[in-house]
């Protein structure tokens, strides 16, 4: 260290006598070289000049890094491991918001701080400081962080981290992929999960039968399946949108899934078929039902096989050379691109969409081309992943052994000439008068569990959800909540800073001078360190500003 810093250490801490603090500024600055290597430019840090007046902004909130590989998960995931410290971080602050209280109340009390209407600003000015400021930045990161993750990753990215962040909000923690469950996430007390995320208007519940069904005869899951669904209506360009989130929740149970299923969309009616003799026998008898059918593999294992189809073909074209299939593979995202294939979801049943596949190569392969979608067709790059997708469907086709294995489950799920209706209507009558150990059995040899069908609910049939229940809802709703409907939340840089402003008087009353002399000490230290070690003011500047908020936030540890 230089000895004109020693000595302006000396002169400033003489006219106090404090050899103590001097000691303790002394190895503070000692080691502050290496410190600022890690520290965010000064611009980062919160204050800004609007109207004449400093106020805190959007940026000032702490921010909780956000990344599209699952940054908050506790596990690895899908081959990635994942960072603890940033779920820390987030779990430290989100655990201010309603501590222990449902998702419902949670969502209440986020609604309310939102508003910040006076009754609100009046309990943040009024009672115990430390516990009003730590309650607002719990209620802020969670509208940052949230806001940062619907309105700067794509689709998939975004649900995949919403499902983190909720998972540290409710306590509990993300279901790794494999699992043979339709659960995405535990809440705290280890209930599973189902979360879904969709623009407004293109809401889908929807997935396996086969995993839903199988979830309800599990007695660890209380043989239930719990669906929180949240859909989005966000305007403004990428990364600067703003909206609002309404947010749904309802519960599978062996009392309700049929009755649901049964007004479900058209195609998902036939999972709850029920075979004849099975019905006849009065739940007793199973014979001759084909055992379940193997399942066709993982969205990623297709993606994976598909690529791995994909390079040999451009391995063997020398006009390919140049081709990064790596890029290719993240413009299209095969396993979660469901406009892709249609809206379609089975992988290796359906072939991939022109206009989807188009637009993946213009973002990769070809996004320095000005070529027309004719063009784009004619190419070598085109065809070779037309003549992937079709080595695919021709691996997952029907042989003659599941055409037979097909005439018998016709056989017996389709039988007396009934039309569909007809036999959705019997077996869900059958169904809801059997006893509990009688209905886990049927979910067993349903039509949609031995064929791994797929059911579907549009946003309209999730809206209604309790009539489709009807009288056979069971627990649809958990305690305390009574429409599906849980609440709504506003979202976007510019309605968190309309909060911001309306509280800011009590933020900066409290924190804002630190973070101003945290800013004077990080600028002049940084210009007294370029510059030589020569301006002996931006030094002094410094250690005044060090010694400010070393008092400030003692002075705010104290507060009651």
């Amino acid at each position: 260290m230089s000895t004109n810093w020693d000595l302006l250490i000396e002169n400033h801490f003489n006219k106090k006598g404090n050899e103590e603090e001097k000691l303790s500024l002394n190895l503070l600055m000692e080691s502050i070289g290496e410190v600022l290597a890690e520290m965010p430019a000064p611009d980062d840090y919160l204050l800004t000049e609007r109207m004449g007046t400093q106020t805190l902004t959007f940026n000032s909130i702490p921010d909780i890094p956000v990344s599209e590989i699952g940054w908050s998960a506790m596990e690895t995931r899908e081959g990635v491991e994942v960072p603890s410290e940033q779920r820390s971080q987030l779990a430290q602050f989100l655990s201010g918001i309603a501590p222990g209280a449902d998702l419902t109340v949670k969502i209440a009390d986020l609604s309310n701080f939102y508003k910040m209407d006076d009754e609100m600003i009046r309990s943040l000015e009024t009672g115990n400081m430390k516990e009003n400021i730590g309650k607002a930045l719990s209620y802020l990161v969670f509208f940052k962080t949230l806001t940062q993750i619907l309105t700067q990753f794509n689709a998939s990215s975004a649900g995949f981290s919403f499902e983190s962040f909720l998972g540290v909000l409710l306590g509990g923690k993300q279901v790794p992929t494999g699992e043979g469950t339709i659960a995405d996430l535990t809440d705290e007390n280890g209930v599973p999960i189902s979360l879904k995320l969709y623009r407004e208007g293109g809401l889908e519940v929807g997935g396996s039968f086969t995993d839903l069904s199988r979830d309800l005869r599990k007695p660890e899951f209380k043989n239930t399946m719990q669906y929180i669904v949240v859909t989005k209506n966000l305007s403004g360009e990428a990364g600067e949108q703003e909206g609002t989130l309404n947010w749904y929740r309802f519960n599978f149970n062996l009392s309700n899934v049929y009755n649901i299923i049964a007004n479900s969309s058209k195609d998902s009616r036939k999972n709850i078929l029920l075979p004849k003799i099975f019905i006849e026998s009065n739940g007793q008898s199973v014979e001759g039902v084909p055992e379940k059918g193997a399942s066709m593999p993982s969205a990623e294992e297709m993606e994976n096989q598909f690529f791995e189809i994909l390079s040999g073909i451009v391995s063997d074209n020398e006009e390919l050379a140049t081709i990064n299939l790596e890029d290719l593979k993240q413009s299209m995202d095969f396993a979660k691109n469901d406009e892709l294939f249609g809206g379609k979801k089975i992988r290796g049943k359906d072939g991939m969409k022109v206009a989807p596949v188009i637009q993946a190569l213009r973002a990769s392969a070809l996004k320095d081309s000005d070529l027309n979608n004719a063009e784009v067709k004619q190419t070598a790059i085109y065809k070779a992943i037309s003549q992937s997708s079709n080595a695919l469907l021709n691996r997952y086709k029907r042989d003659e052994q599941s055409k037979r294995r097909q005439t018998t489950l016709n056989e017996m799920y389709f039988y007396d000439d009934l039309d569909e209706k007809e036999l959705v209507e019997r077996s869900r009558a059958f169904y809801n008068n059997a006893s509990p150990d009688v209905k886990i059995k049927a979910l067993e040899i349903s039509y949609g569990y031995v064929s791994n069908g797929h059911f579907n609910l549009a946003q309209g049939m999730v809206l209604n959800v309790a009539k489709l229940a009807g009288d056979q809802a069971g627990d649809l709703f958990p305690s305390g909540q009574s429409q599906v409907g849980i609440g709504q939340l506003e979202i976007g840089a510019s309605n968190v800073q309309q909060v911001l402003n309306k509280i800011g008087a009590m933020l900066n009353q409290n924190i804002f001078e630190i973070f101003e002399n945290l800013k004077l000490l990080t600028t002049n230290i940084q210009g007294y360190f370029a510059g030589g070690l020569q301006d002996n003011t931006k030094a002094t500047t410094a250690i005044s500003a060090a010694e400010t908020i070393e008092t400030k936030t003692a002075d705010l540890a104290d507060t009651e």
